[in-house]
């Protein structure tokens, strides 16, 4: 007997302050679904994912038993760990033995403790739409390179963050943060401003195969080069854009 299985609802939350992205759930569970929307957060390389249960109705063994699975495909792919809060009583006696397979709080801000107690490779700055701004911004990447151990990757971060930070200022026109997090797999450079238009690669009449020059505008080329790989990402009030270096 097939049973149907609807997820009513998937909010998604970023906490800029902590790097975390908040999944809250609705309904009856979904596996692929949220497999798919666990899966998208993570692939932006926040601090961590965490998925808020608080919402959801009694979903049976089966169903309960994928969550120790996606929390060790998410950290295998990404290095981006999972947690989850806010457990119905139902739910922690489902998981049974496999309660101990996965990282389990009874509140939200008992995860974001957790999170931050272990240290976090993250780092947030607000800036203005000033050309000086692109200096802070690098100087943000670079030191958080060197405090992580990647400074072998700083150089072609800090190019990244130049050309997300100068089309921000050209385009969206206000101020917008940059953020940088590394994670055991990828080093991610992004940065939110309030423009919803999506950044898209222009073409250069005769210049195929020519250097972009850095601030040109036209700088997606050279992000796209510098990294594996590279998004954007929709927001209530502008958008992220994002690029990936692996570690």
């Amino acid at each position: 007997m097939s049973t149907s299985l609807v997820l009513s609802d998937i909010i998604t939350e970023r906490d800029l302050d902590a790097g975390i992205a908040l999944l809250r759930l609705s309904g009856r569970l979904d596996p692929p679904l949220l497999n798919a929307a666990v899966g998208k957060a993570a692939a932006e390389c926040p601090a961590a994912v965490v998925v808020d249960l608080s919402g959801l109705r009694a979903v049976g063994v089966p169903i309960v038993g994928f969550l120790p699975v996606l929390s060790v495909q998410v950290q295998q792919t990404w290095g981006v760990p999972v947690l989850f809060c806010g457990a119905t009583a139902e739910i922690v006696r489902d998981l049974g033995e496999q309660r101990g397979e996965v990282a389990l709080y009874d509140h939200r801000d008992d995860a974001v403790i957790a999170i931050r107690a272990g240290v976090p490779r993250w780092a947030c700055e607000h800036l203005p739409p000033e050309p000086i701004s692109v200096s802070a911004a690098r100087r943000l990447v670079a030191d958080s390179c060197t405090a992580w151990g990647l400074d072998r990757l700083a150089e072609r971060a800090c190019l990244v963050a130049s050309e997300l930070c100068t089309n921000a200022i050209q385009h969206a026109g206000g101020a917008f943060d940059i953020m940088v997090s590394g994670t055991p797999i990828f080093l991610r450079v992004g940065v939110r401003d309030s423009s919803s238009a999506p950044p898209r690669i222009i073409n250069l009449p005769g210049t195929s195969g020519a250097i972009v020059p850095v601030g040109s505008g036209r700088g997606l080329r050279i992000v796209a080069g510098s990294s594996t790989h590279w998004g954007c990402t929709p927001m209530p009030a502008g958008k992220i854009v994002w690029a990936l270096l692996r570690t």
